[in-house]
């Protein structure tokens, strides 16, 4: 019987929400990053053609276009970097995760349960502690 009131858990993520928070904050710069360089290159292909055909052109004008637009590639490269290097950390996160057995068991509050149930004893010769069904240390052999 489902009792009221009670609640299900969250999943639990490997390495928390802190780690989520670093992968959305890297994304969300890398897509920024990305939308800056896209709008300097194109309000440089504006601008220059703009100021080159129209009928006002002058050397000023020019360069404060290629100014603005620099600002806004060297900005965007920032932001993007940046945003590369968190996704970078999440993946790094991920594989030490995976090689250190992380998320693996106890994540849950039955897989805890059944880790903390299990019974060990300690051999009496060299110390070890093995599974409680064992006739012999799995070390030196010893009976149990």
């Amino acid at each position: 019987m489902v009792g009221y009131g009670t609640r299900s858990s969250s999943p639990a993520l490997p390495f928390g929400w802190a780690a989520v928070t670093v992968l959305l904050v890297g994304a969300a710069l890398t897509i920024g990053g990305t939308a800056f360089i896209l709008f300097g290159f194109f309000s440089f292909l504006s601008g220059t053609v703009g100021t080159v055909t129209g009928s006002s052109w002058s050397i000023a004008s020019f360069f404060n276009s290629f100014m603005g637009t620099m600002i806004l590639f060297v900005a965007g490269g920032v932001l993007a970097g940046a945003g590369g290097w968190l996704l970078r950390l999440w993946w790094i996160f991920l594989l030490v995760g995976v090689v250190a057995g992380v998320g693996s068991s106890g994540n849950t509050v039955q897989a805890r349960e059944a880790m903390r149930a299990e019974v060990r004893v300690r051999c009496r010769a060299c110390g070890r502690l093995n599974p409680e069904f064992t006739q012999s240390c799995l070390s030196c052999g010893q009976a149990m």
